[in-house]
């Protein structure tokens, strides 16, 4: 059990991170249901706050239970949906769903074989909060595979995977220098700042395409896939938010160090 707690108390993601990108997925979300989620607003914050303070091994991976968490979450709601139960009810369970979603794609609470994370991990999570309004937030499109299969299962296995894939670049990064680094030194041109932007706009994704599913199983439509131009090959590509780069307009992040070598997997 001590393990589970020490797993959960090294998250990447803030509270604040968290609603910012369970709030921007409600964008793709069916458009029936983001219109009740705006309605109830106050009802989906209260899912997210119980989500955050959910036992830590629901929100950390091996030895924590967050998967079967996650899978619980997913199908309690669709469950819900079909009862039915009143739709303020959902969108609170929903909230709840958000913050295992993120989790799952957060690569601190997945992963933990690195024994210096506990020295890093309160950083990469300022740090992030601080590149919220520069990160671009990404939607992938929607995952076929869930929609029209079903595969719970198998999309959370792969935001696991994911994230455990990722994990190692976020230690790799702050103690490229020999030494622990102080997280206001990285710029937003390092490996820390591109593993947030795919990590999160993986939890985005997943959120949006989660709730799809849910809103299919009650005899709902899932929200229009977005347009994707003639010729595109992979998944459907939307920018939620505008920013980037700060030295586009903020007249921050110049280089603290020459460019990293460290070779991240594709998003």
């Amino acid at each position: 059990m001590l393990s589970v707690v020490a797993a959960a108390a090294c998250l990447g993601w803030s509270g604040t991170t968290v609603r910012h990108t369970a709030w921007t997925a409600v964008a793709f979300f069916p458009p029936d249901f983001a219109r009740q989620v705006r309605v109830h607003h106050e009802r989906f914050d209260a899912g997210i706050q119980r989500g955050l303070a959910a036992p830590p091994a629901w929100r950390a991976g091996s030895p924590g239970s967050l998967p079967q968490a996650l899978e619980a979450q997913v199908l309690r709601c669709a469950n819900d949906l079909r009862k039915p139960v009143p739709l303020a009810d959902l969108v609170e369970e929903v909230g709840f769903l958000a913050v295992l979603v993120l989790d799952a794609n957060d690569p601190l609470a997945v992963a933990h074989g690195d024994a210096r994370e506990a020295a890093y991990s309160a950083a990469y999570e300022s740090y992030v909060d601080s590149i919220l309004d520069r990160v671009q937030l990404i939607y992938y499109g929607q995952d076929q595979d869930l929609l029209a299969r079903g595969s719970v299962g198998a999309t959370i296995d792969a935001a696991l995977a994911r994230s455990d894939a990722l994990y190692p670049f976020v230690g790799q990064e702050f103690y490229r220098t020999g030494s622990l680094r102080d997280w206001q030194t990285l710029d937003d041109r390092s490996v820390a700042f591109g593993v947030a932007a795919v990590s999160l706009s993986r939890g985005l994704t997943d959120l949006a395409n989660f709730v799809n599913f849910v809103w299919l199983q009650g005899g709902g439509l899932a929200a229009t896939p977005r347009p994707t131009p003639l010729g595109h090959v992979g998944p459907t590509v939307t920018r939620t938010l505008s920013g980037g780069f700060p030295d586009r307009g903020s007249g921050k992040g110049a280089p603290a160090l020459p460019p990293s070598k460290i070779q991240l997997p594709p998003p």
